[in-house]
C-alpha cells in the first residue's frame, strides 16, 4: 500500500506495513498523531481570527483616513467668511462672492453698465485685387479680370460649377445654366439679364458697378435661387448674405462687396496670388512681439489659424461678408496691438492691408463702466479694463454680461453663504459616521441562542464582530464620542456640536435572542418552516452608538448668523473640532492631518492602529511556533514509532527464519502460523 499520506518524515516511497506480524502499524501511527496534532486545530482557527482582525483594522484606519479628509475640507478658512451674490438680472450683471474677502450684507443697486471692448485692427478692403483690375499674370495678363473665365478672375470666392459640367442660378422663378470655367463675369451677368428680362421680367436688370454686383427691377419684387440649382455663384457675387429690399412692383439686391478681393481658401502661389495686390512672400512677420511663419504655399486661412494658435494675444478672423481680415485683442480694453517688427522677412502684414501704412484701421478697445447708486441717492462710477469688476462691490466679483442705461436697474443682493460650510459639515458627518458604525459592527458581541427544546443540541452564537472582545478598538469609538459631544472651541455661546444642529444619536439597536422564536436550529435562524421566526431579532435601547444624526440645517444657520466668529471657534478654532479631533486621528492612523492652517498632531513612529495590528502579528506568529512545534513533535513520534514497528517486523522475521532452521535440523515441519502462536 501507499504511505504518502501517513505521518512522519521517515516513510519510504513505497512500504508494505505488517507483512511480517500482521498488524497495519501505518494506521495506527496516524490515529496516534492526530490526537498528538488535535491543539493545532485550536491555534489554526485562532491565526484566522488574528489574520481577518489585521483585514479589518485595515479597513477602519481607512475609514479614519476619510474622517481625516473631511476635516481638511471643513478646515478652508474660505467657508466661514463667504458670501453670496444674487443679480435680479444675470442676463446683464451676475455675480459672485470673492473666496477669502469679507463683504457687506445689504442690496446694492447698479444703474448703468458699459461692457468693455477689446481694440481691434481691420484690413484695408484694397488690399485685395477688384474684380474690374487687369490681370497681371498667367494667359490672360493685362485683361481686366471681369472679362476672363470667372474661375481665372479676381472673384474672392473660387467660384465652382457644383457637382456637373454647368452650374445653374433661379432668378424671378428663371433658371440660368453657367460654365465658370469658360465664361466671364460680365457673360454670365448678360445671359441673366437676357434671361429673366425676356421670360419674367422686363425690368430686371444685372449690373456691376465698382465692382460691387447689383439686382434691381422697376416690374415687380426679386426672387432668387431654388432647390434646384447648382453651383456657388450667388456666394461668388456676395448676394447670399445680402439684404433684398422688396416693394410692391419694385425690388433690388446688393452685393455686400467687390466680387473681387483676397481669396481666403487659395494659395498665395496660384497665378491671381489668391487675390493680393501685393503678392504675399515667405519668412515670418510679428503681431506683439510674437513671431509667426507664413510659406508661399500657404493661404490666408493657414495664416490665420497660425496666429490664433501663436499666443499673440489676438483673434485672427476674415470676413467673408466685406473680404477684410480683423485681428481682434483677447483682453478688453484699451490696449495697443503691436503690428509688425523690425527684421520682419514676410510681407504678410502689409500685404493683407494690416499695418497702418497700408491703410489699415484701428479701433481701440474700451474700459468697462459700473454705476453703482450711494446710500444719499447719488451715482458713484468704477472702471475696469475688463467686464469682471471687483471694486464696485466690496467682496463681491460682478460680470458684465450686456450694456444697458436706464430702464430698470440691477439690484445685488449680498449675504453670508452657508452653502459650503454646511456641505463640508454633511460630509463630515457622513464620513464619522460611517468610520464609527465600521468599528461597532466589528467589535459588536455574539448573540447566544438556546438550543430548541428537546433537541439535545448545544446553544449556538449568531452574529458577532472580529474584533469582538478587543477593547483596544472600542476605545477609538468612546474617544471619538467624547470629542464630538464634548465641549470645544473656546466661546461661551456656542462650545458644543449640539448647539448647532450636529448631535449625537440618542438610540442604538443591537442583537438578541428572540423570545418568540419557536425553532433554533443551527443554520443561523434560516428555519425551514413557513411559520418560524428567526432565533435572534434587533433591539432598540436608549442611548448612542458614538454617531451623529444628520445635520440641522436650519438650527445651524441661526447659530451661524447670531454669531458667525463662535461658530468658526468652535470647528476651525485652536481647541475646534477639526484641530482636536485632527490631532486624535493622527496618532490612531499614523498619517497626518493637513488642515488649512497647517498639520495638527505630531505623526507616531507607530499609530495606534498599527500597534493593534502589530499585537495580533506577534500573537499570529506565537501561534504559528507552536504549531510547528506539535506538528515537528507529532512528526518525530511518528518517526519513532514507525522506526520501532520496522525493527519489530525484523526481529519478528529474525525468529521465525532461526525457527525454521530448527524444525528442519530436528525433522519438524512448522507452520509460520502455528510457530508464532507458541
Amino acid at each position: 500500500m501507499s504511505t504518502s499520506n501517513v505521518p512522519g518524515t521517515n516513510i519510504p516511497p513505497i512500504s508494505f506495513p505488517g507483512v511480517v506480524s500482521g498488524i497495519d502499524y501505518n494506521s495506527i501511527i496516524t490515529q496516534l498523531t492526530k490526537l498528538s496534532l488535535a491543539p493545532t486545530i485550536g491555534l489554526g482557527a485562532s491565526v484566522a481570527t488574528l489574520n481577518q482582525a489585521n483585514v479589518e483594522l485595515v479597513t477602519i484606519n481607512n475609514f479614519l483616513q476619510s474622517v481625516q479628509n473631511s476635516l481638511v475640507t471643513l478646515s478652508n478658512t474660505n467657508l466661514y467668511g463667504a458670501y453670496s451674490a444674487v443679480s435680479s438680472n444675470s442676463a446683464l450683471v451676475s455675480a459672485s462672492g470673492i473666496a477669502g474677502t469679507a463683504a457687506i450684507p445689504g442690496v446694492y443697486t447698479i444703474t448703468k453698465v458699459q461692457t468693455a471692448t477689446a481694440t481691434s485692427v481691420t484690413s484695408n478692403a484694397a488690399a485685395g485685387h477688384g474684380i474690374t483690375d487687369n490681370l497681371t499674370s498667367g494667359p490672360y495678363a493685362g485683361t481686366p479680370s471681369d472679362q476672363v473665365p470667372l474661375a481665372s478672375s479676381y472673384a474672392a470666392i473660387a467660384p465652382t460649377n457644383g457637382g456637373g459640367s454647368l452650374g445653374q442660378i433661379t432668378v424671378d422663378g428663371v433658371s440660368i445654366s453657367y460654365n465658370v470655367n469658360t465664361q466671364s463675369l460680365d457673360q454670365i451677368l448678360s445671359n441673366i439679364n437676357n434671361a429673366v428680362q425676356v421670360k419674367a421680367d422686363a425690368g430686371f436688370l444685372a449690373t456691376l458697378v465698382n465692382g460691387v454686383v447689383q439686382f434691381t427691377s422697376s416690374d415687380q419684387p426679386i426672387s432668387v435661387g431654388a432647390s434646384g440649382d447648382a453651383g456657388n455663384l450667388l456666394d461668388v457675387l456676395r448676394l447670399s448674405n445680402a439684404q433684398l429690399n422688396n416693394a410692391p412692383g419694385s425690388g433690388s439686391l446688393v452685393g455686400t462687396a467687390d466680387v473681387g478681393g483676397i481669396n481666403e481658401a487659395a494659395s498665395f502661389s496660384t497665378t491671381t496670388a489668391a487675390g493680393y495686390v501685393t503678392p504675399v512672400t515667405g519668412g515670418f512677420f510679428t503681431i506683439n512681439g510674437v513671431k509667426i511663419t507664413v510659406s508661399t504655399g500657404d493661404n490666408t486661412a493657414d495664416v490665420l489659424s497660425a496666429i490664433n494658435s501663436s499666443g499673440a494675444g489676438v483673434v485672427a478672423t476674415f470676413n467673408t461678408t466685406t473680404g477684410q481680415i480683423n485681428l481682434t485683442a483677447t483682453a478688453t480694453g484699451p490696449q495697443s496691438i503691436v503690428i509688425g517688427a523690425a527684421g520682419d522677412t514676410s510681407n504678410f502684414l502689409t500685404a493683407a492691408g494690416l499695418t497702418a501704412a497700408s491703410g489699415a484701421t484701428t479701433q481701440v478697445g474700451s474700459q468697462s463702466e459700473v454705476d453703482v447708486q450711494t446710500a444719499g441717492g447719488g451715482t458713484q462710477k468704477y472702471f475696469s479694463n475688463s467686464n469682471t469688476v471687483t471694486s464696485a462691490i466690496q467682496g463681491i466679483s460682478l460680470n458684465l454680461q450686456s450694456s444697458f442705461s436706464g430702464g430698470t436697474p440691477v439690484t445685488i443682493s449680498v449675504a453670508q453663504d452657508t452653502s459650503g460650510l454646511i456641505s463640508a459639515l454633511q460630509t463630515f458627518t457622513s464620513a464619522y459616521n460611517a468610520a464609527v458604525s465600521e468599528i461597532n459592527a466589528a467589535t459588536a458581541p455574539p448573540t447566544m441562542v438556546p438550543a430548541a427544546p428537546g433537541s439535545g443540541g448545544a446553544a449556538q452564537s449568531i452574529g458577532g464582530g472580529v474584533l469582538f472582545g478587543r477593547s483596544n478598538a472600542q476605545s477609538i469609538v468612546q474617544e471619538l464620542t467624547q470629542i464630538v459631544g464634548g465641549f470645544l472651541g473656546s466661546g461661551k455661546s456656542y462650545n458644543s456640536l449640539s448647539q448647532v444642529g450636529l448631535s449625537l444619536s440618542d438610540t442604538f439597536q443591537t442583537l438578541t435572542t428572540n423570545n418568540n422564536s419557536n425553532t433554533q436550529s443551527g443554520n443561523g435562524g434560516q428555519n425551514a418552516g413557513n411559520n418560524t421566526t428567526s432565533p435572534v431579532q434587533s433591539t432598540t435601547y436608549q442611548g448612542t452608538d458614538g454617531t451623529l444624526q444628520s445635520l440641522d440645517a436650519g438650527k445651524f444657520i441661526s447659530a451661524f448668523t447670531a454669531n458667525p466668529s463662535a461658530i468658526s471657534s468652535l470647528l476651525n478654532g485652536t481647541n475646534g473640532l477639526t484641530a482636536v479631533l485632527g490631532n486624535y486621528l493622527t496618532a490612531v492612523t499614523g498619517a497626518p492631518t493637513l488642515l488649512d492652517s497647517g498639520p495638527v498632531g505630531l505623526v507616531p513612529t507607530v499609530s495606534v492602529i498599527q500597534n493593534y495590528e502589530n499585537s495580533n502579528t506577534d500573537q499570529i506568529s506565537n501561534y504559528q511556533q507552536q504549531i510547528q512545534q506539535i506538528t515537528d513533535s507529532a512528526n518525530q513520534q511518528a518517526n519513532n514509532l514507525r522506526s520501532q514497528f520496522v525493527a519489530s517486523e525484523a526481529l519478528i522475521a529474525q525468529l521465525q527464519a532461526e525457527q525454521q532452521q530448527l524444525a528442519a535440523a530436528l525433522g519438524f515441519t512448522i507452520s509460520s502460523s502455528s510457530s508464532s502462536g507458541k
